[in-house]
């Protein structure tokens, strides 16, 4: 974690990714083992720049991996497996959250500073890491990973020099602020495993991308369609390819990823933005470890498409119109656990679709809808849905001036927002919501009445108001005082203004 700059806030879900692409999964190491690695070495105070993190890394290869045939078999090596470990460093303050998801969990993070620098000098010595900083020469050649915080230092010769003596590099990583014009980058490394060059812009698909068959991550940001030579990268697991200030052609010209991206079966994650994938044709081609599609639009989504791709648990849609030809088709997701689904530039003053929401799949944990202009009525199939744990209504996502929720609906709905909204009046049953510990409503300037049962919900904890009517929020802080009053201690409003996270921004 100390190829990220100092202080910087590092999105768990990336470091997962890394961390699974680098192959520091693969030994099956337990928490257990990690915490038998660190308590060898804890003799010193962790908050100490004393403490001997080669000794750890050490203590920790002597133990005995996990066997693939035990316990651990059922992939391990998953996002959701490496976050445990990181929980672990979390609990020992080598790592401190610094925001929670809607569900609760790490949202992003960093290193403390103590050990940062600890990362940084032991990275080096070890030549597991080294941070390029300066355009001065540097002895580099036997470094396994490179990370560079200014983009700007490719152009310069020594470092290019510097880099091409360099031959077991493993990763490289470009860490820096987003740089808007294409740099010289060098990246002719056999041995490459790990490419993040996100915030490094590409007129031209690099030539010397396809030439590393190691590769297992690649992120760029580059607006044209990818080559099919994408294909050579038979053993790339996360392909991320961003837009640099890219806008949306609407209608019906759309661009898809070369059909021999159906080639490329140890895919897990895929998010191309702009690009849909076309139609399979053969009955051979299959995704088989595809988890995560995102940024795709409807032409993704149909049964042709999603039937070959069974194990996905993550998807992300927009589209133009909204989902009424994919209406269906989500039901062949049999593990699908989180869907987004987004209408781009949505027209406020169209029509209420007449239409019927898409049929969500009952695996389904956590769903955002933005900008879908659904009348509140259609919320009763979202509300049967059994499993869902978070549920984002965004832009309008539902229109109409009443919702009226009933018993039982959402049992074990845990965090619910609601932003940007037309909604007047909202009707609570005493028995619905029963799971419900957040809610958030956000710039719903014509709601002035909290619901009175809502403060009767068994588990909330957490009422947030962001830029909300003065009477909602007035109304939401007596149902916590009667609350208090009656004994629960529990029940908290919070109260913001939007401006109050600029004004952080800015500081």
């Amino acid at each position: 974690m100390g190829v990220f700059p100092h202080d910087y806030d590092i999105s768990a879900t990336k470091l997962m990714k890394l961390w699974h692409a680098e192959g520091f999964l693969e030994s099956w190491w337990t928490v257990e083992d990690l915490e038998y690695a660190v308590s060898e070495d804890s003799d010193t105070d962790p908050e100490s720049e004393d403490l001997d993190m080669s000794e750890v890394l050490e203590n920790l290869a002597a133990v005995d991996p996990v066997s693939e045939d035990e316990d651990h078999a059922t992939d391990p090596v998953s996002e959701d497996f490496a976050m445990k470990y990181l929980k672990d460093l979390v609990s020992r303050n080598v790592v401190q959250v610094r925001e929670r998801s809607s569900s609760g969990g790490i949202k992003t993070c960093n290193v403390y500073s103590a050990f940062w620098h600890i990362c940084i000098r032991e990275g080096w010595q070890d030549k597991f890491f080294h941070v390029i900083n300066s355009c001065a020469n540097q002895d580099i050649e036997c470094q396994r990973r490179l990370c560079i915080h200014n983009n700007a230092l490719f152009g310069i010769k020594d470092v290019r020099k510097s880099m091409q003596a360099t031959k077991n590099a493993h990763s490289l990583l470009c860490t820096g602020p987003h740089h808007p014009y294409p740099v010289p980058i060098y990246l002719s490394f056999g041995l490459l495993k790990v490419l993040d060059a996100l915030t490094i812009r590409f007129y031209d698909f690099p030539a010397e991308v396809v030439k590393l068959v190691r590769l297992r991550y690649l992120a760029i940001t580059y607006n044209r369609k990818l080559p099919a030579s994408i294909s050579k990268l038979q053993s790339l697991q996360y392909l991320i390819v961003r837009q640099y200030l890219s806008i949306l052609p609407l209608g019906p010209s759309r661009s898809y990823l070369p059909m021999e991206i159906w080639t490329m079966q140890e895919l897990r994650h895929l998010q191309v933005m702009g690009s849909d994938l076309p139609d399979p044709g053969s009955e051979d081609a299959l995704l088989p470890n595809l988890l995560t599609l995102l940024d795709v639009s409807r032409w993704s989504c149909t049964k042709e498409v999603l039937e070959r791709i069974p194990n996905l648990k993550k998807v992300g849609i927009r589209t133009e119109t909204g989902p009424k030809e994919i209406r269906n088709n989500l039901l062949y997701l049999y593990q699908l656990q989180s869907l987004k689904c987004s209408v781009m530039n949505p027209s406020l003053q169209r029509a209420i679709p007449t239409f019927r929401a898409p049929i969500f799949p009952p695996s389904l944990k956590k769903l955002t809808l933005s900008g879908l202009g659904y009348p509140w009525e259609f919320m009763s199939d979202i509300a049967e849905l059994r499993n869902l744990e978070v549920l984002k209504l965004r832009c309008y996502a539902f229109q109409g001036r009443a919702w009226e929720t009933y018993e039982w609906e959402f049992f074990r709905l845990k965090f619910l927002l609601i932003e940007d909204t037309d909604l007047e009046h909202w009707y609570v049953d005493y028995e619905s919501f029963p799971s419900l510990e957040r809610l958030s409503l956000q710039h719903c300037y014509k709601l002035k009445e909290m619901p009175p049962e809502i403060g009767e919900l068994p588990n909330l904890e957490v009422m947030e108001l962001v830029d909300c009517h003065p009477s909602l929020v007035a109304s939401a802080k007596r149902i916590a005082e009667e609350q208090q009053s009656a004994g629960n201690d529990v029940l908290q409003v919070s109260v913001k203004s939007s401006s109050d996270d600029q004004r952080k921004r800015k500081s």
